[in-house]
């Protein structure tokens, strides 16, 4: 979530956040039990649609009318990205994990730093830091949970103990933090940008410490990552064209919404052929490193320009 989203919007997260993570101190096996229907809720509620009005950025892109042969190009090349990761996926599946946690980590932290206008070479670091810490946050600190998902589409892993985990976590967090300092000291961001983000750090490390690996993750991506964005984009689209409402937002995003809802469907339901041996959350895994390979391309474009 980057700084410039509503405060009516960052404390109800924030308070959402603290309570899973209060409920996770308490009440871990009720948590266990909704982890799944809160998956499914949130990712489809929030997390497809931040991602299905991609067509919107495209045409924001290229400012003028497009073509159809233009719309067919992007739906064909978007599609096709989607179809060819899922292939990498089932013949490479570790080299395609190894891409999607980059990818996915340096997605996330571009879209906490949008706003702040640094060299390239420290932009690139600072995105990828931070996305690791997010994505170490649910995975790393869970790593029981976490490498049994992990193993089943790509293979055995390493047999590393928790407390490698827990340190290796442990010192992402202490570079981002370093780095955010850093940025102070450079005059790159004011004093109020370094609390705040010292806090949304101190906010998500007690959160996915004390959730669930698939709760914290699922807080995350759809809450603190998705919901920003999509907020961010009906902003924009509010200005471009004047009436644009919430409604209209999702209107636009049902198409490829229900595509994707269908494509995951058709994949549970072969899961067993096209990934033997795999459970329908690691299924789930592959659907989203999928759908989310061209997403994460278009939105860093969109930030190019």
């Amino acid at each position: 979530m980057s700084d410039n989203t509503s405060i009516k919007i960052v404390l109800p997260v924030v308070a959402i956040s603290l309570t899973f993570a209060l409920m996770g101190l308490s009440f871990p096996d009720y948590l266990l039990y909704i982890q799944y229907p809160l998956l499914g809720i949130l990712v489809m509620a929030i997390g497809l649609p931040h991602g299905a009005t991609d067509y919107l950025l495209f045409r924001r892109m290229n400012k003028t009318k497009l073509t159809n042969k233009q719309i067919l190009n992007f739906f064909t090349i978007y599609l096709s990205a989607v179809f060819g990761f899922l292939g990498l996926w089932m013949v490479f599946p570790t080299l395609s994990f190894i891409i999607f946690i980059l990818i996915s980590s340096y997605h996330f932290g571009q879209s906490n730093w949008e706003n702040v206008s640094l060299p390239k070479s420290v932009t690139y670091l600072l995105n990828l830091l931070w996305g690791l810490f997010a994505v170490g946050g649910a995975v790393l600190w869970h790593w029981e949970e976490s490498k049994t998902i992990i193993s089943q589409v790509i293979g055995n892993l390493p047999d590393y103990t928790q407390s490698t985990m827990n340190y290796i976590q442990f010192w992402i967090i202490c570079i981002n933090i370093g780095l955010i300092i850093f940025l102070k000291f450079s005059d790159f961001i004011s004093f109020n940008r370094l609390w705040k983000e010292i806090g949304k750090i101190v906010i998500l490390s007690f959160m996915f410490f004390f959730t669930p690996m698939l709760v914290g993750f699922t807080l995350y991506f759809t809450l603190w990552h998705s919901l920003g964005s999509l907020l961010n984009q009906l902003a924009f689209y509010k200005k471009i064209w004047p009436g644009f409402t919430l409604k209209d937002y999702y209107r636009q995003a049902a198409p490829y919404t229900i595509l994707a809802l269908i494509g995951f469907i058709i994949m549970v339901s072969g899961h067993s052929y096209m990934l033997p041996g795999v459970s329908i959350i690691s299924t789930f895994l592959v659907f989203i490193a999928c759908v989310t390979l061209p997403h994460i391309f278009v939105v860093h474009e969109s930030y190019q320009q």
